[in-house]
């Protein structure tokens, strides 16, 4: 986490709480997976609500706290940009919306769970899921592309999850403790240069 997200770091722009709420209801009800990640990426830094660095800092720490990571994020881009009743608008955006399509869906999946064309629909929801979270880690990870030891740690961590099958707390324990170590030795780096 950068120096400056940690402090307060007032949002750019000051968006309404109705504002907060409609532009997560939006993202939860129009895309899933992986995509929502980029989509409020896209939403938070286009709209001047915080900047790309601060948007990142909070992605790193909605995906190591317990709980479903899009909720966790948009409850801290929420608190960014209007503080606690921000953080209350990003979750009732983002969690009400999903949470009816879900009641419709589930309602309607087992009033037709034989029908051929929903499974054969089904499958294909899994492999857009399947590209969107790969577009997801793309374009999140595009800005450091120049820094060999992240994208060796990106690669490997979905080697040795995917393929070798390694346990995840082993993965965070391992990976995590070599991408902390990285960016430590990288922050005091920093100073010395520019001096």
């Amino acid at each position: 986490m950068s120096a400056d997200a940690a402090g307060p770091h007032p949002p750019l722009v000051r968006p309404s709480l109705v504002g907060v709420a409609l532009a997560f209801a939006s993202i939860s009800s129009t895309s899933f997976g992986g995509g929502q990640k980029a989509s409020i990426r896209r939403q938070v830094v286009s709209r001047g609500w915080m900047d790309q660095e601060v948007f990142m800092d909070g992605l790193e720490l909605a995906q190591v706290l317990p709980g479903p990571n899009i909720l966790n994020l948009a409850i801290y881009c929420g608190q960014k940009a209007r503080g606690l009743p921000g953080a209350a608008a990003a979750f009732l955006g983002a969690s009400i919306p999903p949470f009816i399509i879900i009641l419709i869906a589930g309602a309607l999946y087992f009033k037709f769970a034989s029908n051929p064309y929903v499974h054969g629909g089904l499958r294909g929801c899994a492999v857009g899921a399947l590209g969107l979270t790969l577009g997801n880690a793309l374009e999140l990870s595009w800005d450091e592309r120049t820094d060999w030891v992240r994208i060796a740690l990106l690669v490997s961590t979905a080697v040795v999850v995917s393929v070798l099958k390694m346990p995840l707390l082993l993965v965070l324990v391992v990976f995590g403790g070599i991408g902390v170590a990285h960016e430590y030795l990288r922050s005091r780096r920093k100073p010395k240069a520019s001096q």
